[in-house]
């Protein structure tokens, strides 16, 4: 049997910490190189756009931590961002981009698109509808259970919307003010854009429930509850519903911000699914 020597034992001892120590520090070569990984905790400036959030006078740009960051990869083509979501800066002048976009288009425009979106939420309406007030005996036992089919099946209309280039008079509320609060777009254009995809929407929503009313789809659980929901809502006193008005597209506003904010189509769905079912139970 062989003999080892003691500087042979050593030898065979230390390779697997040799081994270690080389991938420990290839490892960290890697991840502070040209990819672009930034370290938990970490915080790096954010690119300066020029414009304060909101305003148009120039301010230092905000520190971000690692997880609003940019990560980068570097790519023949250039440079490409890989974050999941955007920083709420970014998102705010992406839509003010977007809004200066909405309110430039043509009158025919604006109404097409915006008819469509009227569609969109009679779909997610009906939806709803047809399931949530058809719970039968269910419904009456847990009124709090119908509640929660009907928030959580309605956002459907807005990640239609959203996701298909439509306009929604509550998104423009938000979007094409921060056009013009940044220079993009004009107060004609705000008036515009607001009265036409408002007029768009109407006549979207109440052609689709023409629609449905005559393709039969309103009867039952789904036509009891939308005439118990209509008779809700219009004998409430005014102050109490532009009360509500204004905290329902408070939350319609902020699923616009987080859709954008997000750079997929599920971090899309997750940013609108919240606030509007929020709103609506």
């Amino acid at each position: 049997m062989p003999v080892m020597t003691h500087a042979e034992s050593l030898r065979r001892r230390s390779s697997p910490g040799l081994v270690g120590l080389v991938v420990a520090v290839g490892s960290a070569v890697v991840l502070s190189g040209p990819l672009g990984f930034v370290p938990m905790g970490a915080v790096q400036p954010a690119a300066s756009s020029g414009h304060s959030w909101g305003l148009r006078h120039p301010q230092a740009s905000p520190m971000r931590t690692a997880v609003n960051a940019v990560s980068t990869l570097s790519t023949a083509g250039g440079t490409v961002e890989t974050a999941g979501v955007r920083s709420p800066p970014e998102t705010y002048f992406a839509l003010a981009d977007k809004g200066a976009a909405n309110a430039k288009k043509s009158v025919l425009g604006i109404l097409h698109q915006s008819f469509v979106s009227g569609c969109f939420v009679g779909f997610g309406g009906l939806l709803s509808l047809s399931i949530a007030g058809n719970l039968g005996a269910v419904a009456s036992a847990s009124p709090g259970l119908q509640k929660f089919v009907f928030a959580a099946l309605f956002p459907v209309n807005l990640l239609l919307i959203l996701n298909s280039g439509g306009q929604l008079f509550t998104g423009n509320t938000a979007t094409v003010p921060m056009a013009v609060f940044e220079g993009k777009a004009t107060l004609m254009e705000l008036v515009k854009s607001w009265v036409v995809s408002i007029l768009g929407n109407i006549i979207g929503c109440g052609g689709f429930a023409l629609a449905a009313k005559k393709g039969g789809l309103l009867v039952g659980g789904a036509q009891d509850l939308a005439v118990a929901m209509t008779v809700l809502k219009t004998s409430m006193p005014l102050g109490q519903v532009l009360i509500k008005a204004i905290m329902c597209n408070w939350m319609v506003c902020m699923a616009v911000f987080l859709s954008e904010a997000a750079r997929d189509l599920g971090g899309k769905m997750v940013g609108i699914w919240f606030p509007i079912s929020a709103f609506v139970a």
